[in-house]
């Protein structure tokens, strides 16, 4: 919010007034999305949940393992430094780390946005071979990379203050340095509790 409170130099209280009281969206998931699902959004973010209940079945274990998950995050006097196309660079870590994911097939999920959803990313991901899981419009609260790193990076870093774009690159490192790979699986385990709540709402919101 505060990227656009910056380009129209209003504060941003205001930025939040006219998205929340004119533009009918609220906060989901540190989101802004529609405050009222329509019908067939609900119908998709329905179909969704029981696809992704239905791909994990009885072998949860093996599908967490190779369930990839990507996302952007803007962080105040943080630029990354790497210029390798996204894509790419997620193959050869798991490459390196996680061998054994290429081989299974990799699951990959991340939101619709339209960097996303461009012709261009969709032949990126076609050409590395990964598997996309479909995520339906208006979701972060079904996206693990919203409602779980990013959340609790921001409450991290939160009040703390940087000389400059190295110290604050350094700590957003270091906390992700410090979790180990069940930290990360567990944000995974809860899409799944996600969906089953998803679907005993017919499709709605999980957070109000």
């Amino acid at each position: 919010m505060w990227q656009i409170a910056e380009e129209l130099q209003i504060s941003k209280e205001r930025v939040g007034e006219i998205l929340h009281e004119h533009l009918n969206m609220r906060k989901n998931s540190a989101r802004w999305v529609p405050k009222m699902l329509t019908p067939l959004n609900k119908q998709l973010r329905l179909a969704s949940c029981k696809d992704v209940l239905e791909l994990v079945g009885d072998n949860k274990e093996d599908v967490w393992q190779r369930i990839v998950t990507v996302d952007e995050k803007w962080i105040r006097q943080y630029d990354t430094e790497s210029k390798q196309e996204p894509l790419q660079w997620v193959r050869e870590a798991i490459v390196q780390k996680r061998r054994g994911k290429l081989t299974r097939g990799v699951l990959f999920l991340q939101d619709n946005a339209p960097v996303h959803t461009a012709h261009v990313a969709r032949q990126a991901l076609k050409d590395t071979g990964f598997s996309e899981i479909d995520h339906p419009l208006y979701s972060p609260d079904l996206a693990p990379s919203d409602f779980f790193p990013f959340s609790n990076l921001k409450k991290d870093l939160r009040s703390r203050r940087f000389a400059d774009h190295n110290e604050m690159k350094t700590a957003v490192d270091r906390h992700f340095e410090e979790k180990d790979t069940e930290y990360f699986l567990g944000g995974l385990k809860v899409l799944y509790a996600r969906c089953e709540k998803c679907i005993t709402l017919e499709g709605d919101y999980i957070e109000k």
